[in-house]
């Protein structure tokens, strides 16, 4: 007998608390290969929704007894604590990427949330073939090209797409169905519940996400990062200090240890443009270092301890 959409377990996951499903989750394969190599709807499906019930299980926002079937339209229908709703999955992009033309200013930010707000409203037509539930939820997967491409971060996305689903909205009556919560999966960020919560989420590690890095908290990807790198010849970047701790918070000046291309030579001008440039992408004071930088008194120890995070030729 072939397996179903969860391998194994077949087409349902069913668990009574966070432990057993914590435990379900770790057996299905959630990877998802090149499109080259045979990728389909379904698996960026289940990517999609074991890293969505991952999310909210690690930050509490799941009720049970939880009930998760396979469906088709929508692509699950989910039970929590005996209240039912269908889960529609949709993927936003590639689309337009700004490549060799270039961007002005936040022309990346506006297009992100022209195409994302397009996948929602696409799905959002679909309500015709829906299955009859009480309530219908979105989740959207960003696959977009514009974040690694332009260095900004994901913080501001959340308001900017719940604005532009209010004014949609508000000028097109569309259907007498609605999705009742959107959200967003990007890289290793969930934007959860746009337009209601708000809430920016990191993505817990999994063998089909490798651990998050320090910042993750920050909603700053592993994409952002390495374009960062590539544009300024960074080899190496790696977070050090407070960063690493559990008592680095919301207003923690982070400490950064980067290594530059061996034939690239910068200046200490250059090196606080960086760094400006850096404490932006974060959205808080970045103190980067090189290697000469450190004290010799405690040098060996940073080198040893930092965590290596984004390579130029990622």
């Amino acid at each position: 007998m072939a397996d179903g959409f969860f391998g194994s377990l077949g087409n349902d996951l069913i668990a009574a608390n966070d432990h057993e499903l914590r435990q379900l989750l770790a057996q299905v394969d959630a990877t998802v290969p090149p499109l080259a190599q045979g990728r389909t709807k379904e698996h960026i499906d289940r990517y999609c929704i074991v890293h969505y019930l991952r999310t909210l299980e690690e930050n509490g926002l799941l009720r049970y007894p939880l009930k998760l079937t396979r469906g088709e339209n929508p692509a699950f229908r989910m039970d929590l604590d005996f209240q039912a709703f269908g889960l529609g999955v949709k993927e936003a992009g590639p689309g337009e990427s700004f490549g060799a033309r270039g961007y002005v200013g936040d022309e990346p930010e506006r297009l992100w949330t022209v195409q994302v707000l397009a996948a929602i409203q696409e799905e959002t037509k679909r309500f015709s073939s829906y299955q009859d539930l009480p309530d219908y939820q979105l989740l959207v997967y960003d696959n977009t090209e514009l974040v690694a491409l332009t260095g900004w971060t994901v913080t501001e996305l959340p308001a900017r797409l719940a604005t532009a689903i209010q004014d949609w909205r508000g000028a097109e009556p569309g259907p007498g169905r609605h999705f009742s919560r959107w959200s967003v999966l990007r890289d290793r960020v969930l934007m959860y519940d746009i337009g209601g919560s708000g809430l920016l989420l990191p993505v817990p590690p999994s063998p089909s996400q490798p651990p998050l890095l320090p910042l993750t908290r920050l909603g700053v990807s592993e994409e952002d990062l390495r374009a960062f790198c590539r544009r300024h010849h960074i080899r190496k970047l790696g977070f050090f200090g407070s960063a690493r701790g559990e008592r680095f918070g919301p207003r923690s000046d982070v400490d950064v240890l980067v290594e530059f291309e061996p034939a690239y030579r910068i200046g200490l001008i250059g090196l606080a443009e960086v760094e400006l440039e850096l404490s932006r992408l974060l959205g808080r004071k970045a103190d980067l270092r090189t290697v000469p930088d450190l004290s010799r008194y405690f040098r060996e120890e940073v080198v040893r301890e930092k965590t290596d995070l984004a390579y130029a030729a990622g």
